[in-house]
């Protein structure tokens, strides 16, 4: 039973959670980076589309709402819902202290405090966002009183998405922490969920209106923007705002006793996580091979020195055992994968799927295995600082990975989908080479920044979990030294005459620019500067395509050899001058 006083005793746990996050994310500089860039990204569509209600919000009249407007809305609330699942199930599933705080209040106080913790979290990203272009749409309309209508209809979107989020994380958590099958095998059923979602999102993300977005309409969470748009020029069903306002108090009401149920039975009953941890760690070799051989079967390597292979075999096992430190890594692939949904409704998926891939997964094979090496040895750096007999065979082992599994795959995946899209078997062809010779780089490229921007801080991404991501630098310094060569090769293959132009433009535009604007404020070099970058610009745009075509699929691909030659060398020095302070 909840003690007296649980509201107050929730509210100030609550408080106090969002002060640790706050805390926490001062002292984590790479999160404030990622944040900070994307804070930016989406400034940018905020103050757009803060620019375009004033334009327009003005000229409504009176616009009723349709079900596909309303299924729109609640396709928005289900992402949202399933977004506090995610976080409910990987990272706020406990609180800090737990066994203290049990002893200290009830169960009910604790869910409480996590849920006003989250939803403080949610305001700190949309409180922005939403006063922007909320305060544009009543000033242009002139409806003073939509206001508090659109604020209450703010708070029970976020609040009746938070309770059901929670409940479908926690109740994930406590199957995790039951069943044996699923605590096995929860990574796995993790991402087919996750992509199961993603790709019926999209799905009637791109139905245009009417289908099955129109059936989202009849969804009460999404009666939320009939509440919203109260007092305003668009017209809403009074019934469903009044059932959506009510109804949302009723919602969060019994979700979040749902919600507590499930905290009692995941915190204080038994878990089989330990047991299926420790199977997992055995490995049973049946025919004689050491554990590290079993444990990255079905792989299999070359005949090589021992030495070199164990450190490819120990990258596998690291990568196969441990996928949550890729996540900072793999949040550009996702952004790529949103892109291509777009791509793919406009038909011409097969003319970008094939470049895209052969950059791409030389990407993935290098990141997964070598983008961090020193942090990813943890207490054991020492031993393999001592153990082997040269750097070179540190970088053969760290690149062997990536090229035994990275290299089938993105020459299948490349030549597969090139075939099938609008490409002659010649373009094809040369771009199965820039897959090999970005193949390459990247698995010498990536522990050759790796290890010059090394990482060993380790990122909280689950209530009990702390990973070592690669550092930002490493992911940024990575990413330009294979992609600026590959795309440019790409370019010059198959559009060489696009490829001038934009280069040309860069040079004689872009690059000039800056020269311009000094030299309209008094600088006189700058002028001459400005007038030299305009004409390489012109000079590029003069080039023969057929220069362009080889000269710039070849040069690119020679300089990518000569790095990846470089990189190899200097994982070596690197490894053999490095020293543990």
């Amino acid at each position: 039973m909840p003690e007296p006083g649980w509201r107050s005793h929730g509210l100030a746990i609550g408080r106090q959670e969002f002060r640790r996050t706050l805390r926490g994310l001062r002292s984590d500089s790479t999160r404030l980076a990622f944040l900070a860039f994307g804070g930016l990204f989406v400034s940018l569509f905020v103050l757009f589309g803060t620019w375009l209600v004033l334009q327009f919000a003005g000229d409504l009249t009176a616009y009723d709402l349709t079900d596909t407007i309303r299924g729109s809305f609640g396709l928005q609330w289900l992402f949202a819902a399933f977004i506090f699942a995610q976080r409910a199930g990987s990272r706020y599933d406990r609180i800090d202290n737990e066994s203290l705080m049990l002893l200290t209040v009830s169960v009910r106080s604790i869910v409480v405090g996590l849920l006003g913790a989250e939803f403080l979290r949610t305001l700190a990203y949309v409180v922005v966002p939403v006063v922007l272009i909320g305060g544009a749409f009543v000033y242009a309309t002139a409806s003073p009183l939509t206001a508090p209508f659109l604020v209450l209809a703010v708070a029970l979107f976020l609040l009746t998405s938070l309770v059901v989020g929670y409940a479908i994380g926690l109740a994930a958590k406590l199957l995790v922490a039951r069943v044996r099958f699923v605590a096995r095998y929860k990574s796995v059923l993790s991402v087919v969920a996750v992509f199961a979602f993603i790709g019926v999102y999209f799905l009637f993300q791109n139905t245009g209106s009417g289908g099955p977005t129109a059936l989202l309409g009849y969804l009460p969470a999404s009666w939320l923007v009939d509440l919203a748009v109260v007092g305003s020029p668009v017209v809403g069903d009074p019934v469903r705002a009044a059932v959506a306002g009510v109804g949302g108090l009723v919602w969060i009401a019994g979700w979040g006793l749902l919600v507590e149920r499930i905290a009692t039975e995941l915190w204080f009953g038994d878990t089989v996580e330990h047991e299926v941890a420790q199977a997992k760690a055995r490995v049973e070799t049946g025919t004689g091979d050491d554990p590290l051989a079993a444990a990255v079967r079905p792989l299999a390597f070359p005949s090589i020195s021992q030495p070199t292979l164990r450190i490819a075999q120990r990258a596998v096992v690291v990568a196969r055992r441990n996928p949550s430190r890729l996540t900072f890594v793999f949040l550009p692939v996702i952004f790529l994968g949103s892109m291509l949904v777009s791509v793919a409704q406009s038909g011409a998926l097969f003319a970008v799927l094939p470049p895209v891939l052969a950059l791409v997964v030389p990407w993935l094979a290098g990141a997964t295995f070598g983008l961090n090496p020193f942090g990813d040895e943890g207490p054991v750096l020492p031993a393999t600082l001592t153990s082997l007999a040269s750097g070179r065979q540190y970088a053969l082992g760290l690149a062997l990975p990536g090229l035994v599994l990275g290299v089938p795959l993105v020459l299948a995946t490349t030549v597969g989908t090139g075939l099938y899209g609008p490409y002659t078997v010649t373009e094809v062809g040369l771009l199965a080479s820039i897959a090999l010779v970005c193949s390459a780089l990247a698995v010498t490229a990536a522990p050759a920044v790796g290890t010059l921007f090394p990482r060993f801080d380790p990122v909280r991404v689950g209530s009990e979990r702390e990973v070592v991501p690669p550092s930002l630098s490493a992911i940024v310094v990575y990413t330009l030294a294979l992609v600026v060569p590959g795309a440019i090769a790409v370019g010059s293959a198959l559009a060489p005459a696009a490829t001038r132009r934009a280069f040309s433009l860069l040079v004689g535009g872009l690059f000039a620019l800056p020269f311009i604007l000094l030299d309209g404020r008094g600088l006189g070099v700058a002028g001459g500067v400005a007038t030299w970058l305009q004409g390489v610009g012109t000079g590029i745009a003069e080039l023969p395509t057929a220069w362009v075509h080889w000269g710039g699929y070849g040069i690119p691909l020679v300089v990518a050899l000569g790095l990846c030659a470089w990189s190899f060398r200097a994982v070596g020095r690197r490894f053999e001058g490095y020293t543990v302070e």
